[in-house]
C-alpha cells in the first residue's frame, strides 16, 4: 500500500502538514518523493501543484521512485494501485511507469487539448485493477484524479477556501478539518484554463462546486472510451485484490 498527496492552489505552493506527511510515510516507508510544478494557461491564472508519493516496495530489491515526473515538460503522476492490464497492454515491469508512459504519449504536443483529453480518458478508462491516482498534464493544463469504480484504493479531498487550495490524499489529517471521499463513480478532470462555459461556483455537487477551479467528471461507463474499467476481467479478479 502506497500513499499519494497533491495540492492544487491559486495562492502559491501548499505542502501537506507534518502530521499528514507522517501518515503518508506510514503507508509507504521505503521511499518518499515530492515534486512541484506551476501551470499557467492562456487565461493567466497560475496554479501551483505540490505532489507527494510514498512507496511500499513489496517485490524485489528495487524501489521505483515516485512521483513519476517528465523532466522535459513537467507532467506528474502520483499512482497508488495495481494495474493488471491497461487496455490491450499487458503489464511488464512497473505498472505505474507503464501508465505514465502511455499518458505522456496521449498528452503529446502534437495533439490539441481536446484530442489529448479523449486520448487520456481512453487510457484511464481501461485500467483493470484497484487504484487511485493524480495525473498533472502540464502540456494541456489539465489535472485528472480518481480511483477505480469499486473504490478499492482510498482517495480523499479537502477544499480550503482561505488558501484557494484543493487537497487530495490517500489519508486524512484529522487535525486539519473535515475530509471527504472522492466518489468512485468517475474520473475527475480539473481544467486550469477554466474550460468552456464554466462559471465559478455554478454547481452544488461536492468537488464540482470548488470555487477556484473548473472540475468536471467522466463516468466510468462514459461511451467516449468504448470500454469500461468495470470489465469482466476486473470483476473476475476481485478475489485476488
Amino acid at each position: 500500500m502506497c500513499g499519494i498527496h497533491a495540492s492544487i492552489s491559486t495562492r502559491g505552493l501548499q505542502s501537506p502538514s507534518e502530521e499528514l506527511k507522517h501518515l503518508l510515510c506510514c503507508r509507504g516507508p521505503d521511499h518518499t518523493g515530492q515534486s512541484y510544478v506551476e501551470v499557467t494557461p492562456q487565461n493567466g491564472i497560475s496554479y501551483w501543484i505540490s505532489a507527494m508519493s510514498t512507496v511500499l516496495a513489496l517485490r524485489g530489491n528495487h524501489v521505483t521512485v515516485q512521483p513519476f515526473v517528465n523532466p522535459s515538460n513537467g507532467s506528474i503522476l502520483c499512482w497508488n494501485g495495481e494495474a493488471w492490464k491497461i487496455g490491450s497492454n499487458s503489464i511488464e515491469g512497473n505498472d505505474g511507469q507503464l501508465l505514465f508512459d502511455l499518458l505522456m504519449r496521449a498528452s503529446s504536443t502534437q495533439k490539441c487539448a481536446a484530442e489529448s483529453i479523449v486520448a487520456i480518458l481512453n487510457i484511464l478508462q481501461t485500467i483493470s485493477g484497484p487504484f487511485a491516482f493524480v495525473f498533472v498534464d502540464k502540456i494541456h493544463s489539465q489535472i485528472y484524479f480518481g480511483r477505480d469504480c469499486l473504490g478499492r484504493r482510498s482517495l480523499l479531498y479537502k477544499i480550503d477556501g482561505d488558501s484557494h487550495t484543493l487537497h487530495l490524499s490517500s489519508v486524512a489529517d484529522p487535525t486539519s478539518g473535515p475530509w471527504l471521499e472522492v466518489e468512485a463513480d468517475a474520473i475527475y478532470q480539473l481544467s486550469c484554463d477554466g474550460g468552456v462555459g464554466w462559471e465559478p461556483g455554478s454547481s452544488t455537487d461536492g468537488l464540482l462546486s470548488t470555487p477556484f477551479a473548473s472540475i468536471s467528471k467522466h463516468l466510468w461507463d462514459n461511451p467516449t472510451s468504448g470500454s469500461s474499467v468495470c470489465s469482466p476481467f476486473l470483476l473476475s479478479n476481485l478475489s485476488d485484490s
